[in-house]
């Protein structure tokens, strides 16, 4: 898959929403059609996102950065 200027948009995108969400910020999110399409958008598996998103862990990651 190419990097263009779109897919990082919605990588940036994908990435601001997982943040409010591991703050505890519309968490019902994950999963939704909105939560879908911007994952499709950002060229990731929907389902392979939502498994995989930890928020504690994700947290963590915040705080180090």
């Amino acid at each position: 898959m190419t990097d263009s200027p779109d897919r990082r948009l919605w990588c940036a995108v994908l990435g601001a929403a997982l943040h409010d969400a591991a703050r505890g910020k519309d968490e019902g999110w994950i999963g939704s059609r909105d939560f879908q399409i911007v994952c499709t958008f950002a060229g990731l598996d929907p389902e392979a996102v939502a498994e995989r998103f930890d928020p504690d862990r994700f947290r963590r990651l915040i705080r180090a950065a």
